[in-house]
């Protein structure tokens, strides 16, 4: 008697939990594991699916690399929705792959700071950390650049 009363009060909750279109696909279920396993595979998708909406994912984590024209903060974006999708689909990857994954993206121009913080604390140096010195980085290389620019074309004049 517990059991079904249990069940019926978690059914309960379940209904007034999602919305009337919700309610129509699990109203012929009869417990609340049905109820649980219709709502996962409407949601999460079969593992057939799951593999096939993971697959891109992870292949854009391989592949990820900084584009020419793009700013730290737009590349750390496009990475982070990348890992975040990856981790809703049961696939994280720990910090430290993501640190390393990040260095491993960045064009040329930015290896001496790679290297600088290889010989650092590397081992210690946060996701965010990261950023912050990434972002850093670009604001002084900009800079300077800008800079450049500034006099060469005052001197051609």
């Amino acid at each position: 008697m517990t059991i079904v009363r249990t069940n019926s009060k978690e059914k309960n909750l379940l209904y007034n939990a999602i919305s009337r279109e919700e309610f129509e696909k699990i109203s012929s279920c009869d417990t609340t594991k049905e109820i649980l396993d219709k709502v996962k595979v409407t949601y999460k998708g079969t593992g057939k699916v799951k593999d096939i909406c993971i697959n891109p994912l992870i292949r854009d984590y391989e592949l990820f690399q900084m584009k020419d024209d793009e700013s730290i903060e737009d590349m750390f974006d496009r990475f982070s929705k990348i890992v975040g999708d990856l981790k809703s689909f049961g696939r994280p990857y720990s910090s430290g792959e993501q640190i390393k994954k990040i260095l491993r993206s960045l064009p040329n121009l930015w290896q001496p700071n790679v290297v600088a913080l290889e010989y650092g604390d590397f081992d210690k140096l946060s996701y965010d950390e990261l950023h912050g010195d990434l972002i850093a980085f670009e604001q002084t290389h900009i800079k300077r650049h800008g800079h450049e620019k500034k006099k060469k074309s005052v001197a051609s004049k």
